[in-house]
């Protein structure tokens, strides 16, 4: 399965980058392994680093050559991209195996509260990854503006003109990174603060409902419209929610019958993101 690995170039809490980037995660289909990447815990890169800085330097350069492609979402700061998201890309492009960016399938976005969409560090980062050889998915020129407008309850992305644009793009990466044309999925799925809708040309076939007031994932439901049971749906629908608790650090209470049967199936999942 290919990976594709999420960096928001921000260490902010509360970053806007990181919420565009993690909802992106949520728009690739379940063919394809999203890896959220911190850069939190990056040193600056020079010269003299200690034997502690070297070993999460490697760590940090193993996780990006497993990686196929990338989803880059950079605020803006002083007309320019921010330091910490330059120095993950500084660091990964010298390795005992050259330049781990090179050649991979690369989206490129930019946030900001403003008008412009962060279009100058836009522009700055994809001079810089065309520079590592990325390859830069079109449409290249996502420029993000009035940024904290376009969420709903638990940092969702709801702007239907947005999500359809961001949807197309991350079509793109996916087909980039799997070495196929671009094509319409057969399944998709519509995100809302309290539910995920499974759909086919359109038509709702199933649904998982959800709360989230707690801070918790907690499983109400999840259903199949009977025409299409039997045909692993229900799986689909489960592995998008476990999609929505890694990107969005939340821990999965099993609340209806069929998450409870599905976790107890898959004990490794359940052990890592389940309390219940």
């Amino acid at each position: 399965m290919k990976r594709i690995g999420l960096l928001a170039g921000s260490l902010r809490a509360e970053s806007y980058a990181r919420k565009v980037v993690r909802n992106l995660g949520l728009m690739g289909p379940n063919t394809v392994m999203i890896e959220p990447i911190s850069l939190a815990h990056l040193p600056l890169l020079h010269d003299q680093m200690s034997s502690r800085e070297q070993a999460i330097c490697r760590a940090f350069k193993a996780q990006i050559k497993q990686l196929d492609g990338f989803c880059l979402v950079t605020p803006e700061i002083n007309r320019g991209m921010p330091g910490c998201l330059k120095n993950a890309l500084d660091i990964a492009s010298v390795s005992d195996d050259g330049n781990l960016w090179q050649g991979k399938p690369a989206l490129i976005a930019s946030v900001s509260t403003g008008k412009l969409g962060g279009m100058s560090a836009n522009q700055q980062l994809k001079q810089l990854a065309l520079v590592l050889g990325m390859q830069v998915i079109q449409p290249s020129e996502i420029y993000l503006s009035d940024v904290e407008q376009l969420f709903a309850k638990h940092d969702l992305l709801t702007d239907e003109q947005t999500v359809t644009f961001l949807k197309l793009a991350m079509a793109r990466l996916v087909a980039a990174v799997q070495g196929a044309e671009p094509t319409s999925p057969a399944l998709t799925f519509a995100f809302s603060p309290d539910d995920i809708q499974l759909q086919q040309q359109g038509q709702t076939i199933g649904q998982a409902t959800f709360d989230w007031s707690t801070g918790l994932l907690v499983i109400t439901e999840v259903t199949i419209e009977p025409d299409f049971a039997h045909q692993g749906l229900a799986g689909q629908l489960m592995l998008k929610l476990i999609m929505m608790a890694r990107l969005f650090d939340l821990s999965i209470v099993a609340g209806c019958g069929y998450s409870q049967a599905f976790f107890k199936l898959h004990p490794a999942i359940a052990q890592r993101l389940c309390l219940h």
